[in-house]
């Protein structure tokens, strides 16, 4: 009979090393959702949106000196809308976050806006087609603006909201003659905030009508066609 080696002399079993599962996937926190752009409103899809355009966009003439000449025959914005569709009014219309972002303005009824929304969507959020059409420098942000509208959520300066969130319904406040959306699209430094909007009329404060020369004449903020911004892929 042939016997065995004692177990105590056999090589020990060589280990198979696997990678560190941490090593797998990037950190969660550098995870980002993927960026898109929704439409405005819940009734007119995104590549539709060109259908309902009452009003395109006019800029303004831009001076020597990089502010805007504020013009009546100019409109810096692209109104959408309708009076009636299937029977119904565009008045109540869910209007919608075009991006993720915060928000930056919260209006209640104030000329020319009537009650007005203007959200902030930083660089790093923004679609490489429209930082590349626009030329968006690194660390500035992108705003969007939305005016005329009614039953406004209980949103605050500062607050989250993402691409897709209801903010508000179309209206008739401020200054127009049919139910549509207001809906303007400007780059500018980040972090801006107004507290305060309103045109040159007779009640209106400082603060209001400083800020109201800041986002629409100083240059500050870079007016564009918000069809450039729906557009992208």
């Amino acid at each position: 009979m042939t016997s065995l080696p004692p177990t105590s002399t056999l090589p020990p079993p060589t280990p198979t090393a696997l990678p560190p599962t941490s090593t797998s996937l990037p950190p969660t926190s550098t995870l980002q959702p993927p960026i898109t752009i929704c439409s405005p409103l819940a009734v007119q899809p995104l590549d539709k949106l060109s259908e309902i355009i009452t009003q395109p966009f006019k800029p303004p003439l831009v001076l020597d000196n990089g502010t805007y000449k504020e013009e009546d025959a100019t409109h810096h914005g692209l109104d959408l809308g309708y009076y009636t569709r299937d029977k119904q009014l565009f008045t109540g219309t869910p209007v919608l976050a075009a991006l993720d972002g915060k928000i930056a303005a919260v209006i209640h009824d104030r000329p020319p806006y009537g009650e007005m929304l203007i959200l902030e969507t930083p660089f790093e959020r923004l679609p490489v087609e429209v930082i590349a059409s626009q030329e968006i420098p690194t660390g500035d942000s992108l705003y969007t603006l939305y005016a005329h509208l009614q039953n406004t959520q209980p949103l605050e300066i500062g607050q989250s909201v993402t691409c897709g969130q209801p903010l508000a319904e179309t209206g008739l406040t401020g200054w127009t003659g049919g139910p549509h959306l207001h809906f303007e699209t400007r780059w500018g430094p980040a972090g801006q905030t107004f507290a305060a909007m309103a045109y040159y009329v007779a009640d209106t404060t400082d603060e209001e009508r400083a800020n109201y020369e800041k986002w629409r004449m100083s240059g500050v903020f870079q007016l564009f066609d918000p069809l450039e911004l729906f557009k992208q892929p």
